[in-house]
């Protein structure tokens, strides 16, 4: 299994749309608080440039490569290959 950790910005629509995304589909993930010392040693480490900051298994990935504009909606067969979640895994919301 993939070791996700997410960096969310407070009230930003991708952080949420992200998490909603991985919440609801019962998929483990480290949430890091964009504001702590953790986060912010994390952002400067990986030079996030969009948030979330999104890390899978050590590497970045960037948000926009996970969702659809303009609707802001995750690209599940994207997210899927990136995040390694099974195709058959539904969503549990």
């Amino acid at each position: 299994m993939k070791e996700i950790i997410v960096l969310p910005a407070p009230r930003c629509r991708r952080s949420r749309k992200i998490l909603e995304y991985l919440t609801g589909r019962g998929f483990p993930f480290r949430r890091v608080d964009l504001d702590s010392a953790e986060g912010q040693e994390l952002a400067r480490r990986y030079d996030f440039r969009a948030s979330p900051g999104i890390l899978v298994d050590g590497v970045s990935v960037n948000p926009y490569d996970l969702l659809q504009s303009p609707a802001c909606r995750v690209d599940e067969a994207r997210a899927a290959q990136i995040f390694g979640i099974p195709e058959n895994r539904k969503d549990h919301t």
